[in-house]
């Protein structure tokens, strides 16, 4: 069962919109979604969750804040009547977009494993039209990205979409589909669908959040998106599964009925990918290292910058330079 511990606010570290980041009177970190229980102030006493934190898993070290001690006065509703993080105590309303689409022909989406690699893509794109969907898979706060404030703050994303039980985008929306559909009534035809910061993996073929984008590609593609798949690949990491081109991209692949593009760096080996039944895209990559000095933003990948990996950058790079292609040059 979580645990959960009573500490006072002694220093509000950040404010944002949609959080709060303080300094505990133990010296502890905690963060605080506004939009959930309200705004915290220096002095307050908060019920913190500190479950992940005495775990060594997930929040970077952050304990949640579950409440302010005290406060009894009622908190202004958000608006709407659906409501997200169902049947939670933190469960809150709000106010989908609702699209008149009965399909998503002219959205080009580019399906990203890591959060991470939504970030250098879109660093390296430099769009005016993309949108960000994010869904539910990982962490449900969209407000928590670090890698979407900062985006937002240098105009690389024009808007971003929550889908699902995720919450707090510029657009909410049911599924997936219904998400898409509101990023292209906003103008965005280039769209990233990645989960938030968190994801999971269990060292085992199949349990890793990722997964989920082999159901998300058949329901794009069935309703007329041009899907592409950008490759999880590294020459750094130590865990061998992830050596070279990570097996969460073959497993994907095997798992998705319909055939979708893969960008790849010229030169690159594709068999594996016409092996499973997919289209490669050999590219020439955009330069990810350069574009992210450039943008004077941080992008980390499984704790280390991404710059440090030689072969993500190549095939994020690929993937970057596939979303940016017309749909008319294939």
């Amino acid at each position: 069962m979580p645990t959960f511990q009573t500490l006072r606010v002694d220093k509000i570290l950040e404010v944002r919109e949609g959080l709060q980041r303080m300094q505990l009177e133990d010296e502890s970190k905690a963060y605080a979604l506004t939009a959930v229980i309200g705004f915290i102030e220096v002095g307050d006493h908060v019920l913190v969750n500190t479950t992940a934190v005495e775990l060594g898993l997930g929040t970077g070290g952050w304990h949640v804040v579950h409440s302010i001690q005290g406060r009894t006065e009622r908190q202004t509703l958000n608006s709407g009547r659906v409501l997200k993080a169902r049947y939670l105590s933190e469960q809150l309303e709000v106010d989908p977009h609702i699209s008149d689409r009965t399909d998503l022909v002219g959205a080009r989406i580019l399906l990203c494993v890591l959060h991470s690699h939504f970030g250098a893509v879109s660093v390296a794109l430099e769009s005016t039209n993309l949108g960000y969907l994010m869904t539910d898979q990982a962490g449900l706060p969209l407000r928590l990205s670090d890698v979407v404030a900062d985006l937002k703050s240098r105009d690389l994303l024009k808007c971003t979409a929550t889908a699902g039980q995720a919450f707090g985008g510029d657009l909410e929306a049911v599924s997936v589909a219904s998400a898409a559909a509101s990023l292209l009534d906003h103008g965005c035809s280039q769209i990233i669908l990645a989960a938030g910061p968190g994801h999971v993996g269990t060292a085992s073929i199949l349990g890793f959040s990722g997964m989920e984008l082999a159901g998300h590609a058949s329901v794009l593609v069935a309703l007329g998106a041009q899907v592409g798949l950008c490759v999880r690949a590294s020459n750094v990491d130590g865990r061998q599964r992830h050596r070279g081109v990570s097996h969460h991209n073959r497993t994907i692949l095997r798992a998705i009925p319909v055939p979708i593009e893969v960008p790849v760096p010229i030169g690159d080996d594709t068999s594996w990918i016409s092996e499973n039944g997919h289209r490669p895209f050999p590219i020439e990559p955009a330069d990810i290292s350069t574009a992210i000095a450039d943008s004077n933003m941080t992008i980390l990948t499984m704790g280390r910058p991404i710059e440090e990996d030689p072969m993500a950058c190549a095939h994020v790079g690929a993937a970057a330079a596939w979303l940016r292609t017309p749909r008319n040059e294939h």
